[in-house]
């Protein structure tokens, strides 16, 4: 999807803005890395409303028991007896409340519905409803109404807008053209007025969209922008615009790995520029130690948004990854039909991710918020889980390659299950091509690898994916014979999908005769249709050997 901004003004918003109610607040604002010692503290005061504010992170590191699957254990622990759309109701009731908003039970009923029925569509499986509670514990009111509403958008995953969204953000855009799979195509932002929708106007400000702006998925921001209308255009009812441009940062925040621009500003700094000129030309009334403050918010809020690339625990950091393949490869969605070369494909798209990542873009600080010595842990953890990835996705990548290159070379393209097996169940269990895969330790030892990575892929993530299984003993038996060097220089004859009879032949023979031989002797036992064929391929390839 391509979204095109058309025509923004941001002249003053009305009146109201400068005379809002001089209620006081009180809340947490996300300034340190989480810590039962590194609170900082400090006072604020927003349009002559006073608040003390103390702010706890998301993540810290030496604190192992704040990140990561505990953290989501005990939110689901602590509040077994209740719904999701009661927590969804009790979230948005009390930081509404807590900014002295008064909701009606109507109106939290009708956004509660909302936030779920839009973070539950069919190929969410990383950004559901649960991720919702996982990054907002502790959070402030504003940082928590905006995590409830951050991800709500995402057309990429989801094929378009849901009705009640495409309601809700009439005069925002309009499709100009549609895919022949009848998804969203091009869409382009329409007219904004500052008579007609101030705030929308002020929120384009905050995103820094302007006239005719191309924006592409799945990081320029475009879904980011719409889930901050959406939030905005609901909370409007009870909140005042000093309260929605807070939000609306948050979620601008959220928008993830961003590098410093020409000027060595990264996304925080341009924020706070954004905010400042946003402040002045809606006549705010915000003095610049508050514009800190809220740019301090939100970049906690970004940070909580992608806390576990930090996270300790690798095998729970992988079993996010393995989450998000789904929701950007329709095909896995099908769970047990996808095809050899569908998943190869999958995998492909998340080496180039992981081998681009910069782990110095992942997180982010402002003013010292998070202090520079939590920056350096920070991203230590984070270049070493990225590192980690990266080597996992490459050795899975080359096991599922190998299967490729023998799908094509006996018949061509065919469901995973035709080679290794179904997935197993509670009353359904089957061969499988792992099953027969030895371990080859003392060829291990003499390689040079990584044994985090080893381990990981022989013993598994810390669950089963809906479409694959935790543990890969193909991968680890590839990767103990290979070793890093071995699987880098194999991968280079993996540079299409399909791979073609050339490209097949050419990886087969680029890795060791044996290892491709004790795979072809295993397929042929679950490929029961492509035994001949693959005797054939082994006579062809491994001379002397028969299946």
């Amino acid at each position: 999807m391509v979204l095109r901004m058309a025509c923004c003004s941001t002249s003053s918003v009305t009146d109201s803005v400068a005379s809002s109610s001089a209620a006081t607040k009180k809340g947490t604002l996300g300034a340190a890395m989480r810590s039962s010692t590194a609170t900082a503290a400090t006072t604020a005061t927003l349009n002559g409303r006073t608040a003390s504010v103390a702010f706890p992170s998301s993540i810290v590191p030496g604190n192992d028991a704040s990140v990561g699957v505990v953290t989501r254990e005990d939110s689901i622990t602590s509040k077994k007896n209740k719904t999701f759309l009661q927590r969804l109701v009790h979230a948005l009731r009390t930081s509404l409340e807590t900014l002295g908003a008064h909701p009606t039970n109507r109106q939290l009923e009708s956004w509660a519905c909302l936030i779920h029925e839009s973070m539950s569509v069919y190929g969410r499986y990383f950004h559901s409803v649960q991720h919702v509670f996982d990054i907002s514990q502790n959070a402030d009111a504003i940082q928590k109404l905006a995590a409830l509403f951050h991800d709500c958008i995402y057309c990429n995953v989801d094929g378009g807008l849901l009705p009640k969204q495409a309601e809700l953000l009439k005069g925002v855009i309009s499709d100009e053209e549609s895919k022949d799979d009848g998804t969203s195509g091009t869409m382009v932002f329409k007219h904004i007025s500052k008579e007609k929708d101030p705030m929308l106007s002020m929120i384009a400000s905050v995103f820094g969209f302007s006239a005719d702006q191309v924006l592409t998925t799945p990081f320029s921001g475009e879904n980011e922008f719409l889930s901050a209308v959406l939030a905005v255009r609901c909370l409007q009812e009870v909140l005042e615009p000093i309260h929605l441009v807070q939000i609306a940062a948050c979620i601008e925040m959220t928008i993830p790995f961003r590098k410093k621009d020409d000027n060595g500003d990264g996304p925080a700094e341009r924020l706070f520029a954004r905010l400042e000129r946003a402040n002045l030309k809606f006549n705010l009334g915000i003095d610049q130690h508050e514009l800190t403050i809220i740019t301090q918010r939100a970049v906690d809020l970004g940070n909580r948004d992608v806390e576990n690339f930090c996270t300790t625990d690798t095998p729970w950091f992988l079993d996010n990854t393995w989450k998000l393949l789904p929701e950007s490869n329709v095909p896995l969605r099908r769970k047990v039909t996808y095809t050899v070369c569908e998943y190869q494909q999958a995998l492909r798209g998340m080496c180039g991710f992981f081998s681009n990542l910069n782990y110095k873009v992942v997180f982010n600080s402002f003013r010292g918020s998070p202090t520079d010595e939590q920056m350096e842990e920070i991203r230590r953890r984070t270049r070493r889980n990225i590192q980690v990835a990266t080597l996992y996705v490459h050795a899975k990548l080359l096991s599922v390659s190998l299967l490729a290159a023998l799908a094509e070379l006996t018949g061509g393209d065919a469901p995973m299950a035709l080679f290794v097996g179904d997935m197993p169940g509670r009353d359904h269990y089957t061969d499988r091509l792992d099953d027969f895969i030895p371990v080859d330790n003392e060829r291990r030892d003499s390689i040079v690898l990584d044994d985090e990575v080893y381990d990981i892929l022989e013993t598994g993530r810390k669950s089963h994916a809906k479409f694959d299984l935790a543990n890969s003993p193909l991968a680890a038996y590839l990767y103990g014979l290979l070793g890093d060097s071995g699987v880098e220089a194999a991968l280079k004859n993996v540079d299409a999908c399909p791979m073609g009879t050339e490209k097949a032949l050419q990886l087969l023979k680029s890795m060791p005769p044996d290892a491709v031989e004790v795979v072809m002797k295993n397929c042929a036992k679950i490929a029961v249709t492509r035994a001949e064929e693959l005797e054939a391929l082994s006579t062809k390839l491994c001379p002397g050997h028969r299946i």
